[in-house]
């Protein structure tokens, strides 16, 4: 069953990762962050877009699920 989640990443990434990322979308913070936000349909997908994040050797910071509004969720 699809799952919202909102991935935080140390560092910026140009919005044009969103492809790679799942479709999800980025969201760049002032504190150097990254906020990957939507649906993803199962936690293989989850996982798969873990390693992501691993095998590009970047810092993750946390991963949430739930809890949005449902604008983002559309």
């Amino acid at each position: 069953m699809p799952e919202y989640y909102e991935i935080i990443i140390k560092g910026h990434l140009d919005p044009y990762w969103s492809e790679w990322f799942e479709g999800l979308k980025l969201t760049q913070r002032e504190e150097d962050q990254t906020v990957l936000s939507g649906m993803l349909p199962d936690q293989a997908a989850l996982h798969g877009l873990l390693e992501h994040i691993r095998d590009l050797n970047l810092t993750l910071i946390s991963v949430n699920t739930g809890g949005s509004s449902k604008q983002d969720r559309g």
